[in-house]
């Protein structure tokens, strides 16, 4: 377990973007290099695992479907060695350890474990270690599931904090953290600290926290606290000097350069395979603190993580970390120029007049609310094409092949990621605008006065409106009460003045 240098921070924040941005530019994966070279071995286990190789599956019908699914290479990949064979999870000596220490130097953290059953693991683990029973804990009341159900099964006190709206305009939550400090100040104040804080930084909607404010202020006034900071959906960015600032691992490695002796311990975790090119419940489970608070977190690691851990998916970490270290700015970067792209094209071309982008410009903009947009989340109101959100994401994935993150109220959020590229942005661009053209509002078209178009229920099939009809509050009142009885509203416009259209499926 190392810890970082004085000036990690420093030279970090100097590191020159054009050396990140050198494609030819390796960094060593010890444990990615181990699992390939057994992988490659021709041994015959006795042990377990009998798909490891196909073994199991040689001669077998369903062996096809293996590797069409799996392939030969994560097969054989996929190894049950342990110990001086390959690596001890839990007390590692070799190349498990060695990729954990790098990942911890990258990172910034005093230790780094890896884990394969996800972040919801890490965060029990991250809970155990830092809580003893009678803890008193302040919790972020928008925290995943993970967290609530860890501190239901740990002998603490908690209490949770406000949550908080965006706007009305804007369907995002976070938490009321200018009154988490509050809290906070006072319990210390009434000579009851609260013991541990519960963060969740970085959340599926793209709500980040100003953890340097939030951590100089609680430093102030309990630097004896531990905190857990679940940054889930940001472990990226770390490795991009405009996401890097608001992190919770740069923050504290801020507060230890003034105040080296600074006893506040931080735990963060992050699902690697969210916003990094690691396998599906890689997770990172990162530690700034002493050796005490080190080792109970790896005795709660022994404890909460399955004693079967998938080396494929640790050694994705590995790869994904010396990834981010090589190419994550530049990656980045192209997440960020496309994320804006997307909300360009959404504010400037017609035939994308029925969408809406909600932030980061106009919305999360107050300071004192501690909390910031995350740039590479697009949340797109999409009320004006007349359909629910829930339709229009199963429309884009039936029909156009376009998997949206998630809806929220009459809005859509889209997750430029780094696995997003030009094609991909083109493909959700051209998507976008043949949805308006073929899902109109009707409602919309009734604010036009004379109508140029016919709108048509169905069943049964008889126009409501005809070209040069004038619309009126009975047109609009009659259209809600067939739209209410499960009719189908199309609007269709006259060849002669605008392209046949089938539009408005409400």
């Amino acid at each position: 377990m190392t810890q970082p240098s004085s000036t990690a921070t420093e030279a970090d924040d100097t590191r020159s973007s054009s050396a990140a941005r050198q494609s030819l530019r390796t960094s060593p994966t010890p444990l990615a290099d181990a699992v390939l070279k057994v992988a490659r071995r021709d041994i015959a286990s006795f042990h377990a695992l009998p798909l490891s190789h196909g073994r199991s599956i040689l001669g077998s019908r369903t062996r096809e479907a293996y590797e069409a699914l799996f392939g030969p290479a994560q097969l054989a990949a996929d190894v049950s060695y342990s110990g001086t064979m390959l690596d001890s999870f839990f007390r590692p000596r070799g190349p498990l350890r060695e990729a954990q220490r790098l990942a911890a130097q990258s990172f910034g953290a005093d230790t780094t474990l890896f884990l394969s059953a996800g972040t919801s693991t890490a965060n029990r683990v991250a809970l155990a270690a830092l809580t003893r029973p009678g803890s008193r804990v302040l919790a972020d009341r928008s925290c995943h599931q993970s967290v609530h159900f860890a501190l239901g099964s740990l002998a603490v006190d908690v209490d949770y904090t406000r949550m908080r709206r965006c706007c009305e305009d804007c369907p995002r939550t976070f938490a009321d953290l200018p009154g988490l400090l509050e809290a906070f100040a006072k319990a210390a104040a009434d000579g009851q600290p609260y013991d541990t804080v519960v963060l969740s930084a970085v959340s599926y909607d793209g709500v980040r926290y100003d953890l340097p404010t939030l951590f100089r202020a609680m430093a102030e006034i309990h630097p004896t606290v531990s905190v857990l900071v679940d940054e889930a959906w940001g472990a990226i960015h770390r490795f991009h000097p405009q996401l890097r600032p608001l992190t919770a691992l740069y923050a504290v490695q801020k507060l230890k350069l003034d105040d080296p002796a600074l006893p506040m311990t931080v735990a963060v975790t992050h699902s690697a395979h969210k916003s990094m090119s690691a396998l599906r419940q890689g997770s990172y489970l990162h530690l700034v603190g002493d050796r005490e608070t080190q080792e109970r977190t790896a005795q709660a690691l022994f404890q909460h993580h399955t004693t079967s851990p998938s080396f494929p998916v640790l050694a994705s970490l590995d790869l994904a970390r010396a990834q981010a270290e090589t190419e994550g700015e530049a990656l980045l970067d192209r997440s960020l120029s496309l994320a804006q792209t997307l909300r360009t094209e959404i504010g400037t071309d017609p035939r994308l007049s029925a969408y809406r982008t909600l932030g980061p410009e106009g919305h999360l903009t107050d300071p004192s609310l501690l909390v910031a947009d995350d740039p590479t989340r697009v949340l797109v109101d999409i009320a004006g094409l007349g359909v629910t959100a829930a339709d229009f994401r199963r429309l884009l994935f039936d029909e156009y092949g376009v998997y949206v993150a998630r809806e929220s109220g009459s809005a859509v959020l889209f997750h430029v990621h780094i696995g997003v590229d030009e094609a991909t942005m083109r493909r959700l661009l051209d998507a976008l605008r043949t949805v308006q053209r073929t899902y109109r509002s009707a409602s919309a078209a009734l604010t036009e006065g004379t109508a140029d178009h016919f709108i048509i229920a169905y069943p049964p099939g008889i126009p409501i409106t005809v070209p040069g009809e004038r619309m009126c509050d009975r047109t609009l009142d009659q259209l809600n009460a067939l739209r209410t009885s499960g009719s189908e509203i199309y609007t269709l416009y006259q060849p002669q003045t605008a392209q046949l259209s089938p539009a408005g499926l409400e």
